[in-house]
């Protein structure tokens, strides 16, 4: 690192680390404008890539403007079909409250104009044209009745026609009925006021449509006048024309309603028609006037109904009613012209979700799943989704899904490590500065970034590489900062980083304790001083949720004539995996390669990881368990003070293992309890070196000769170290026996 006295002194880090391939996919995803580039981030937590990912997505907000304000309007011409009006953003809400305006002036300027004089009399001058045609057609039809001896009067069943001579005896009365003309004149009159009675229903529709015509007349008067100014306002949108002159129409027809009293609009349906000239602000960009990014929407719980809206819902003696009003959006119209973040693992637990999902950047529209009558008209979306998740769910999807790769083409791979150089040591010195003025964390003297850096080489494994899990870094820095908050120290140094680890893997052990007394009262069998024949220490890494350590394993090998070959004790009882299942078959090719090319190999050997409750898996002890076989079938015993690690394949060369810096930790634990005496050590590949990034104990017993590492290649070097016999007399005895096991299993031996 550059040379500081503490973090204060450098420029916090602002941005990501060590993430370049990560950053090159992430801005060249972004800049491609295509409905089938989304993205898919996977990478390990703690890696920062949610962090970058919210940081790259506002930058690139603040420079997209193709976002809009979304309203759900009244569909005059088909109910039951919302229609959605898009406008700049900013103007949705400016549009709501215009039409509410609109409604209340029309309702007190409508109501005003019904009520004027001017209106009262028009409308009595056509009641009043009306009443005298009538009473002209009646009285004509009465004077005629009169001079054909009849009086007209009017009788719930209508006009009726009686003799005006009603006083003569009956008898003659009853002679002036029977004549054949009276009923003549009679039926006359009659057919006449029927003709009469359709003339005043021709004056009395000819009135009211010239009432309903002055009523127009009025109305146009009033409202045309805030229509067109509407109109004027949005030319641009000829969706909001549309909608204004079908709402224009709609108003002339139920006029009326304009000018009742409250008392008067007592029926629910009178009321609720105005609903129709409400709007629903459905997507409100413009709620921040300062700003216009795009949306940046992330939802962590992507329901159907979370991700693609819904409505709800009025209850009505048991029925359930909606309307256009009540539609509540989703993060994807929320989302709309800008990016929507989802996190895989959550999105899966809804699979209509996901396909609801694919279908949206299919066909580039969404609507609202209503689940009732009404169907709102789709909204067009320009969205580019982006998928947090691993890289496990990433391969899952890709080769399980046929529609993933057609429209998530950018993966944004982020790594969990990256060089050691002084570049990004310089980069985490400056994330610990950041973090600290971010924070109000006292700053980090430079040997204590030293730790930190340590710390995160050791998260790595790899003394050449940086571990990029912030996360883990971060919990070291504010576990360090309040360490040195204890000690009321100005800055924290390196003792209080040290001292944080410390603690934090007391928090973390109770396993490793438990069996470390199993051990220490010797309970657990494992020796450290001494030979034994076909017993050797094999190394373990044994976790528990985030914490990992080294254990020793006793591994044991017996062997006699016999057919069975090698037996694996713990696949016998189904406590092995496959990998380990493996690796002791790559044992018999071994041999048989090595030891019985002159005749056919034939015996019973049996491996056996001795205390073992809990299952055995992985290759990382083949080698060891090969050095215990090869011992036992030579009768050489085993140094065990040594304990071995490491893969191998069938030509003998020894490959590399993983946890290797825990496992030489875990054996030179176990020695220091029984009694370090300078021999002990551990076998190890070669190529494992690079992963060694032990613990400071371990680095000085090593640096004075108490404790040894040896680095092998192949398997006849670590027999060497393990046996103080050249490998070539281990080879011949090895023959001997298995010659000698052979010639027991011959024919002419049985």
């Amino acid at each position: 690192m550059l040379k500081f006295n503490n973090t204060s002194e450098i420029e916090p880090l602002e941005g990501i680390l060590g993430q370049e391939r990560a950053i090159e996919a992430m801005e060249k995803g972004l800049k491609i404008d295509n409905p089938a580039y989304n993205m898919y981030l996977a990478g390990d937590s703690g890696t920062g890539k949610t962090t970058y990912a919210m940081s790259a997505l506002n930058k690139y907000a603040a420079k997209k403007g193709s976002h809009k304000d979304w309203c759900y309007v009244y569909n005059f011409e088909n109910n039951r079909e919302p229609l959605i009006i898009g406008l700049e953003k900013g103007l949705g809400k400016i549009f709501k409250k215009d039409i509410e305006k609109l409604i209340e002036t029309l309702l007190d300027e409508l109501r005003d104009a019904f009520e004027s004089e001017d209106f009262e009399i028009g409308k009595n001058q056509l009641i009043e044209e009306y009443e005298i045609e009538k009473d002209a057609l009646l009285k004509k039809i009465k004077k005629y009745a009169e001079e054909k001896g009849f009086k007209l009067k009017n009788s719930k069943v209508g006009m009726v026609f009686m003799p005006i001579e009603e006083n003569k005896e009956d008898e003659e009365a009853e002679d002036d009925y029977a004549d054949e003309e009276f009923y003549k004149v009679k039926r006359e009159l009659e057919n006449a006021a029927i003709q009469v009675v359709y003339k005043i229903r021709d004056l009395e529709d000819a009135a009211k449509e010239a009432l309903l015509e002055l009523e127009e007349e009025i109305a146009k008067y009033v409202i045309d006048p805030h229509i067109d100014g509407l109109i004027e306002k949005y030319n641009g949108y000829e969706k909001v024309k549309m909608y204004l002159n079908n709402m224009r129409d709609d108003i002339l027809e139920y006029v009326y309603l304009f000018y009742m009293d409250e008392e008067e609009l007592k029926d629910k349906y009178d009321r609720e028609h105005f609903m129709k000239y409400k709007v629903n602000l459905f997507v409100d960009n413009g709620i921040d006037r300062e700003n216009f990014k795009a949306p940046v929407i992330v939802e962590i719980n992507p329901s159907p109904a979370n991700l693609f809206g819904k409505a709800e819902y009025d209850y009505y003696n048991g029925n359930v009613k909606t309307d256009f009003t009540k539609l509540i959006p989703g993060a994807v119209h929320k989302a709309n012209g800008g990016y929507l973040v989802l996190y895989v693992d959550q999105l899966l637990r809804y699979p209509l979700s996901w396909d609801m999902l694919k279908r949206a950047i299919q066909s580039r529209q969404i609507s609202v799943d209503t689940q009732t009558s009404i169907k709102p008209e789709n909204m067009p979306i320009d969205i580019k989704v982006i998928l947090i998740g691993t890289n496990y769910m990433y391969n899952l999807l890709y080769n399980n899904d046929d529609d993933f790769s057609k429209y998530f083409k950018i993966f944004v791979d982020f790594d969990n490590e990256m060089d050691k150089n002084e570049n990004n040591e310089d980069g985490i010195a400056r994330f610990i500065a950041y973090q600290c003025e971010k924070n109000k964390l006292k700053h980090f003297t430079y040997d204590a970034v030293g730790e930190v850096i340590k710390f995160s080489t050791r998260l790595c494994g790899d003394k050449y590489k940086l571990s990029t899990q912030f996360n883990k870094i971060m919990e070291i820095i504010v576990e360090g900062d309040a360490c040195a908050q204890i000690r009321n120290a100005e800055y924290v140094d390196k003792y209080d980083v040290q001292n944080a680890i410390l603690e934090r893997k007391k928090r973390l052990n109770r396993i490793e304790n438990k069996m470390d007394e199993s051990l220490e009262n010797g309970f657990t069998l494992i020796e450290t001083k001494g030979s034994r024949v076909g017993v050797i220490n094999g190394l373990s890494v044994l976790s528990t949720g985030e914490y990992s350590f080294g254990r020793p394993s006793r591994i044991t090998v017996t062997t006699s004539p016999g057919n069975k070959g090698i037996v694996n004790i713990e696949r016998e009882v189904n406590m092995s995996g496959p990998i380990h299942n493996k690796g002791v078959l790559i044992l018999g090719g071994y041999l048989a390669e090595t030891f019985a090319q002159d005749f056919p190999l034939s015996l019973n050997a049996n491996i056996c990881f001795e205390q073992n409750y809990g299952g055995v898996d992985g290759d990382s002890a083949t080698g060891a368990e090969l050095y215990a076989l090869l011992s036992s079938l030579s009768k050489i015993p085993l140094k065990q003070s040594i304990a071995a690690t490491g893969s191998m394949n069938q030509k003998g060369e020894i490959q590399v293992v993983g946890g290797i810096s825990e496992k030489i930790e875990g054996f030179y634990s176990t020695c220091k309890k029984q009694g370090l005496n300078g021999n002990q050590g551990v076998i190890i590949p070669k190529n494992n070196s690079r992963n060694l990034v032990l613990s400071d104990e371990v680095t000085e017993a090593i640096e004075t000769g108490k404790f040894t590492i040896y680095t092998v290649e192949r398997v006849e070097e670590a027999m060497e170290i393990l046996m103080d016999v050249k490998f070539d007399e281990v080879k011949r005895l090895v023959i001997e026996r298995l010659r000698g096991f052979n010639e027991l299993q011959s024919p002419s031996k049985k």
